[in-house]
C-alpha cells in the first residue's frame, strides 16, 4: 500500500509551536506520528501564509486556504497513491495503530472515506481514496469559505449516499467528555500537557482512555465560560427565576462600569486565552447605561465571543442595528479572530406565545419582548435564539405550552431549556428526568466562572445564597484576587466530585450535566 499523508495547518496559533513535550512542539510531533502511518511514502503540510517555525523533512505549501482550494490540492497530490491520510497539524497525539486499523479497513472494504468514531478529536486521521477529494471539490458548490475541522465529512453530507463510508468504532464511547486533543488554545494545550505527563510519553488512544478513567481531574483545565452580572435591576419578575426572591430586581439601578468591566476582560484573556462572555448573569443588560460600550469591549477582543441573554425588554431598534453593524465590520477580518465562535449571539427568553401565560410567568411587556426577538432574528438569523423553559405546570396552557411555542418559532432557532429549581430555591417543576444514568463531575465546576456585579465569584450560578451574602462557597473576588487563585479555590470541589462525593448544594443539584461552552 502506498499512502500520502496530508497535514493541514488551519489557523495555526502560538500554542501549536510551544515546545512543551520534552522540547518538541505539537506540529513537529504530529508530523513524526504521520510519518509512521502504515504505507506513508510522502508527507505534505498545507499551511497558511506567514512566517512560522515549521519542522524540517516535509513538503510545505503555504496559501490562504479555502474549502475548495484545499480539496482541489489534495486531488492533485493523490495521484499514484492507494489512500490519503488527512489530519490537522496541531494534533500531536495522532495514533499510528488507530491509523493502521482505519487504512486497513478502508482498503479491504474499498471505501471512499473512513473515520474513527467514539474517540476524542485529535487521535485519528481521516482516510480518503484517490478520486474522492476531486469529487468533493465538485459537489462543494457555492459553499466555499474558511476550512473547519469537519471539512471532509461536512461536504460528504451533501450527498452522503453517493459514498462508501467505513468507521473504526471505539469500544468505549469517550465523546461525552467533549475533549479536543489539539493545540489550538491555551486550554487545550494544558490538557495535552496533562495527558503527556500522565502517560510519560506521547499517549496512544488506549492510554487516553485509561487516563480519563483513572485521572478525571485533569479534564478541568481553564474556565471557558464567564457569565457576568453587569446590572442589578431587571424589568421582569419571573416566577421561574430565583433573582426576584433574593433582591429588589425591579428597583435596583447599580451597575458595573465600563472601566472595571474592561479590566476584567483583560484578566480573562490573560488567564484563559479565549472564552465566551455571557451578559448578564442576573439583571437585564438593556438597562445598563453603557451597554453599547460593554458589547463593543467584548467583541473587539478577538479572543472572546459574547452571548447576550435578555428578556427582550428595554432595547432600542438602533442599538440592535448598531450591534449588527459592529459584527458585520468584524466579519471583514475573520482571519485575525482567535475565537472561532460568532462574535455576538443572542438568547431571548420568552417561554410562551400566549400573552396571558407570559403575564403569569414573566410579568408585562409581552409585545415588546416578542417584537425584539423578531428584530434580532432579522439582524442575526444564524446567531439569535428564542428560548422557552419546559416545565410541569398547571397554569394557562398547561404542559402543551412548550409545543405551541416550538410550532410558532420552529422556522427560527429555538432553545427548549430544562427547568432549574436552583437546588431547591424554587418549587420543583421538572417536566421529566433527563439526568444521566451514571453521574459525572459537574460541567460548570469544570468550565464556568460566574461573576457577580461586585466581582464576587461563587462556586456556581446555582448558589443563590451568594446574592444575599449568605454563601459559604465564595471562591474570591475578580477585582481583588487573581483569576488563577480563584480558579484554584474551586479545584477541591471538583476533585471531590471525581470521587463520587457530592456535598452541600451539589448533592441534590440536577444542573451538573447541562453544558454551556
Amino acid at each position: 500500500m502506498k499512502a500520502l499523508s496530508v497535514l493541514f495547518g488551519g489557523r495555526l496559533c502560538k500554542e501549536t509551536f510551544e515546545p512543551v513535550f520534552n522540547g518538541k512542539n505539537s506540529i513537529s510531533i504530529a508530523l513524526e506520528q504521520a510519518k509512521k502511518f502504515p504505507g506513508v511514502e510522502k508527507n505534505v503540510l498545507l499551511a497558511p501564509l506567514g512566517d512560522f517555525p515549521f519542522p524540517d523533512g516535509v513538503q510545505i505549501e503555504q496559501k490562504d486556504w479555502t474549502k475548495r482550494s484545499l480539496l482541489e490540492r489534495i486531488a492533485e497530490l493523490q495521484a499514484g497513491f492507494d489512500c490519503i491520510y488527512f489530519a490537522f497539524a496541531d494534533c500531536p497525539f495522532l495514533d499510528t495503530g488507530l491509523a493502521g486499523a482505519l487504512s486497513g479497513r478502508h482498503i479491504s472494504e474499498r471505501a471512499d472515506y473512513s473515520y474513527a468514531d467514539g474517540w476524542p478529536y485529535g487521535l485519528a486521521p481521516e482516510v480518503l481514496s484517490p478520486g474522492t477529494a476531486g469529487i468533493l471539490a465538485k459537489i462543494l458548490g457555492d459553499d466555499d469559505g474558511p476550512v473547519e475541522r469537519d471539512i471532509l465529512f461536512s461536504v460528504i453530507q451533501k450527498d452522503i449516499n453517493a459514498f462508501d463510508i467505513e468507521a473504526e468504532i471505539s469500544a468505549v464511547d469517550l465523546r461525552c467528555h467533549r475533549i479536543n486533543l489539539c493545540a489550538d488554545s491555551k486550554r487545550n494545550l494544558l490538557l495535552l500537557k496533562s495527558f503527556f505527563t500522565a502517560a510519560g510519553n506521547i499517549p496512544t488512544a488506549a492510554d487516553v482512555e485509561k487516563i480519563i478513567e483513572e485521572r478525571p481531574e485533569i479534564l478541568r483545565t481553564l474556565p471557558a465560560f464567564y457569565p457576568i452580572q453587569v446590572y442589578g435591576g431587571c424589568p421582569a419578575r419571573c416566577s421561574i427565576c430565583p433573582y426576584p426572591l433574593a433582591t429588589d430586581a425591579t428597583g435596583r439601578k447599580d451597575f458595573m462600569d465600563t472601566e472595571r468591566f474592561e479590566s476584567l476582560l483583560d484578566k480573562i484573556v490573560s488567564f484563559s486565552g479565549d472564552a465566551v462572555i455571557d451578559l448578564s448573569l442576573w439583571g437585564e443588560l438593556s438597562l445598563h447605561p453603557e451597554k453599547m460600550k460593554l458589547i463593543e469591549a467584548v467583541i473587539s477582543r478577538n479572543e472572546l465571543a459574547l452571548v447576550i441573554e435578555t428578556s427582550g425588554i428595554g432595547w432600542k431598534a438602533q442599538e440592535l442595528e448598531k450591534c449588527a453593524q459592529l459584527c458585520s465590520d468584524l466579519s471583514q477580518n475573520t482571519g485575525s479572530r482567535k475565537n472561532t465562535l460568532p462574535p455576538l449571539s443572542w438568547i431571548v427568553s420568552l417561554d410562551t406565545v400566549d400573552p396571558q401565560r407570559y403575564t403569569e410567568l414573566r410579568g408585562h411587556h409581552f409585545a415588546e419582548a416578542e417584537s425584539c426577538a423578531k428584530k434580532l432574528l432579522s439582524l442575526f438569523p444564524k446567531d439569535c435564539y428564542v428560548q422557552a423553559v419546559r416545565m410541569k405546570d398547571t397554569g394557562t396552557g398547561g404542559q402543551d405550552d412548550t409545543e405551541k411555542f416550538y410550532r410558532y418559532w420552529k422556522e427560527t432557532n429555538v432553545i427548549i431549556q430544562k427547568y432549574d429549581d436552583f437546588c431547591g430555591a424554587l418549587e420543583k417543576k421538572q417536566a421529566s428526568d433527563i439526568s444521566p444514568v451514571i453521574r459525572k463531575p459537574c460541567w460548570h465546576m469544570m468550565r464556568d466562572m460566574p461573576v457577580l456585579i461586585d466581582g464576587t465569584v461563587p462556586l456556581c450560578r446555582e448558589d443563590t445564597g451568594a446574592l444575599k451574602q449568605q454563601s459559604k462557597r465564595i471562591l474570591g473576588n475578580v477585582f481583588g484576587d487573581s483569576l488563577e487563585n480563584i480558579w484554584k479555590e474551586g479545584e477541591s470541589y471538583y476533585r471531590e466530585q471525581c470521587t463520587k462525593n457530592y456535598s452541600g448544594l451539589c448533592k441534590d443539584c440536577d444542573e451538573y450535566y447541562t453544558f454551556n461552552f
